[in-house]
């Protein structure tokens, strides 16, 4: 946390002779990673009630309507692509603001397609594809959104806006201009029932140990339901990027994960998931508030759902008392939502798997 800390305080002193209301931007930032998210939205309410031009101010109070989205704090999805959609519309040449239009702009088919709108999926594909597009005429070596597209257009049908040859092509650019995206993007072609474990290990063999083929290789581990596998490969990456922490805490999802799917096993494997958390929490570098506060939620719920009623409200209030917006939803937060508002971000998530 005292990096984390003196980070923030590093990246705030470039304002220091900026705009009066980029520093109150930065600010509302701090505010919010250290858990105070109302006091955080008054400032950027007060700072664009002062300059409704503000496009810093605008893309903060998207991500923080997204959190608060997704800790029960009253927000809508269209209060994040208001928002969003202003800040890239006032600076149209900044990538940082067209990423997350793009991004916030998937949630939207997302969400038609969890309702069942068919009918306004494929527009709000094809809008999605078009903004990260837009992204890349910015950025052009920006990978994430380019492993995007490679998703969008390679894991939906036509008629939702798939199309396999332009997931091809982008990649096919992506394994031209960077190896590890290069991989992901095969990963993601792969055919059905490809061992991932496997392909990620001959990753491993062709380019070396790197940190970031270990971690995928782990994920891969979780998602062929082979823990003894993630945990081989994690042990390995935490002690060349301790940031790979975040591994731990998939581990314990995914031994929640298992008990959504067969109840019967929640004796065994839930006390598991809350070592895995409590392991979490003790990692360093030491997660962030909102990631404290939500594996304190997660612990919360595996307790009362083992019975242990007192344990999980006790843990559920020591959620609260640190972020009462704390995230409720079952994925963890996206990593986009906690990188310095001036900050080009290179975390990726998948929209189309759990880890």
């Amino acid at each position: 946390m005292i990096f984390y800390l003196l980070a923030c305080s590093l990246a705030a002193m470039a304002y220091i002779s900026g705009n009066p209301g980029d520093r109150d931007v930065f600010r509302a930032y701090e505010l919010r990673m250290s858990g105070q998210v109302d006091e955080a939205k008054a400032l950027l309410l007060q700072v664009l009630d002062t300059d409704s031009t503000n496009a810093m101010a605008h893309y903060e109070m998207a991500r923080l309507n997204f959190y608060l989205l997704t800790g029960g704090g009253g927000t809508r999805l269209e209060d994040v692509t208001a928002h969003i959609s202003k800040a890239a519309d006032l600076e149209p040449d900044n990538v940082i603001y067209a990423y997350y239009r793009a991004v916030s702009g998937f949630m939207n088919a997302f969400m038609f397609m969890q309702t069942g709108q068919e009918d306004k999926i494929k527009g709000a594909v094809d809008e999605t594809c078009s903004l990260l597009r837009k992204v890349l005429l910015l950025k052009p070596d920006y990978y994430e959104p380019m492993l995007y597209l490679v998703e969008i257009y390679g894991m939906l049908p036509p008629e939702m806006g798939g199309d396999s040859a332009q997931a091809a092509h982008y990649a096919g650019k992506l394994s031209e201009t960077n190896a590890y995206f290069g991989a992901r993007a095969r990963e993601v072609l792969a055919p059905e029932g490809t061992d991932l474990v496997k392909f990620w290990e001959n990753e491993i063999a062709g380019n070396g140990r790197t940190p970031e083929l270990l971690y995928r290789t782990a994920i891969a581990g979780i998602l062929a339901g082979n823990p003894e596998v993630a945990e081989k490969y994690y042990n390995e990456v935490k002690s060349r990027d301790p940031s790979a922490n975040l591994l731990q805490l998939q581990l314990g999802r995914y031994h929640m994960m298992k008990v959504m799917q067969n109840r019967e096993i929640a004796s065994t494997e839930l006390p598991v998931a809350i070592t895995c958390f409590e392991k979490y929490l003790q990692t360093l570098p030491e997660p962030v508030v909102p990631l404290k506060a939500y594996t304190l939620g997660l612990m919360a719920r595996a307790n009362m759902f083992l019975g242990n009623q007192e344990e999980g409200e006790k843990l559920q209030q020591q959620a609260a008392a640190i972020d009462k917006y704390f995230s409720k939803a079952s994925g963890v937060p996206s990593q986009i939502l906690f990188e310095p508002p001036d900050k080009i971000c290179h975390h990726y998530f998948s929209f189309f798997s759990p880890f």
